[in-house]
């Protein structure tokens, strides 16, 4: 199909009125007008009256350098904008300039449009996520299949072929109110945190230009009734008491996670080999603890108590607490929390109280809540729990506070004993 070309200064009342001239154009030719204010940019008319502006170029150094280093141009290229209407003369123009100047520069816009196109392809979210799973969260967080549960079940289903550039904070909060309408806040707050910290890996790799969940305001996540409660007197009386009888090896385990505030497969995981009983400490080595360091906890005489009734171990690298035989680290809390509690409510119905919902996580609450009201400050309750530093502490203060631990730790101890009265 043939074409005739013809210089113009067009403006928006001529291209609304141009139609094709069949005087001046072949039948079944095209008509094109050069636009005299954006040379390169062409508005062309079928036959059938279709408008639509394209642009035409040619790129520096694409046919060669000559001997005396001057580049030549090689083919001409031609980017079709749109159609017109909707798009107007101005944009088309506005268009025409920046794919113009870059090919002044040696750039071809639209071999950088198709390479961002494929790269927003191969960007999408299953593609990216399971790399944040395998770079980011598998070496550095201990619970890491827990991070990757929350976003394959919450996150994953939703917007797997979507592209990371596709994903909007409308999106992220449809996701929210979606778990809020379903009551389960404590979902929200984890897939938040969880999605907070895959856009910031994400962005920091430059595979979009900023997290959309930057800025987000859900006050409805803000108070997570999850996130813990610190236990009464009563309720641990009952507790630490029915655990007594509960036997080995949930008894001991309890009272022990009761006794040092640290978190459950902390203890429930723990090998012979870790317990230094000459020291009386636990050594929990960064390989299996959460913030990817050492952790050593001071043991009050009553935990050291309760660690040299166990079972003897046959290895170092044997499991303290197991069904079998230290083989494998033990299993089953719900069943031995949910004898624990029955035995504790009818024991705490006898004085006409009831006990409350709480979980094994709350013993470390009621810790660093006790801690606080025996006058023990910040620093040394996030030591004692094993709380990561901020900020610039994280980097310049290497201080663990073994002794301030060891100090605050029989302290709770003996303030523990008081309550449960033993």
């Amino acid at each position: 199909m043939g074409r005739i070309s013809r210089r113009k200064r067009l403006t928006d009342q001529s291209v609304q009125r141009l139609k094709y001239d069949s005087k001046i154009a072949p039948t079944n030719g095209r008509l094109e007008i050069n636009d005299e204010l954006c040379p390169g940019l062409i508005l062309r008319v079928t036959p059938r009256g279709a408008k639509s502006f394209s642009v035409i170029y040619k790129i520096p150094g694409e046919g060669g350098v000559t001997a005396a280093g001057r580049l030549l141009t090689g083919r001409q290229h031609r980017v079709t904008l749109g159609a017109t209407p909707p798009l107007d003369l101005k944009s088309a123009r506005d268009r025409a300039k920046e794919i113009l100047r870059a090919a002044t520069e040696g750039r071809d816009l639209r071999q950088e449009h198709i390479a961002s196109h494929l790269r927003r392809h191969q960007n999408t979210f299953a593609r990216t996520f399971q790399r944040f799973i395998d770079q980011e969260i598998k070496p550095n967080v201990s619970s890491w299949r827990n991070v990757e549960r929350v976003l394959r079940i919450h996150a994953l289903p939703l917007w797997a072929d979507k592209s990371l550039h596709d994903i909007r904070r409308s999106d992220i909060h449809a996701v929210l109110d979606g778990l809020i309408s379903r009551g389960l806040r404590g979902a929200g707050s984890e897939v938040r945190k969880h999605l907070s910290r895959f856009f910031n890996w994400a962005a920091d790799r430059e595979l979009i230009s900023d997290n959309p969940l930057s800025g987000l305001k859900r006050s409805d996540l803000g108070s997570n009734p999850e996130a813990g409660r610190a236990l009464t007197d009563l309720e641990l009386r009952a507790i630490w008491h029915s655990a007594c009888s509960l036997g080995y090896p949930f008894g001991a385990l309890f009272r022990l996670l009761m006794l040092t505030g640290q978190r459950r497969n902390d203890w429930a995981h723990v090998r012979s080999s870790e317990v230094d009983f000459g020291n009386c400490w636990l050594e929990i080595p960064r390989a299996r603890y959460k913030s990817r360091r050492d952790h050593v906890v001071p043991l009050s005489a009553q935990a050291m108590s309760i660690l040299s009734s166990l079972p003897s171990c046959s290895s170092p690298a044997a499991f303290l607490f197991s069904s079998r035989e230290g083989r494998v680290p033990v299993s089953g809390f719900s069943k031995a929390k949910a004898k624990v509690d029955y035995e504790a409510s009818a024991t705490l119905q006898l004085d006409g109280q009831s006990l409350a919902s709480y979980r094994l996580h709350d013993f470390r609450v009621t810790c660093e809540t006790r801690l606080a009201t025996l006058g023990f400050n910040q620093d040394i309750r996030d030591a004692v729990l094993g709380h990561a530093k901020r900020g610039l502490q994280r980097t310049y203060n290497k201080y663990d506070y073994h002794d301030e631990k060891r100090t605050a730790l029989e302290a709770y101890a003996v303030h523990l004993a008081r309550v449960v009265g033993d």
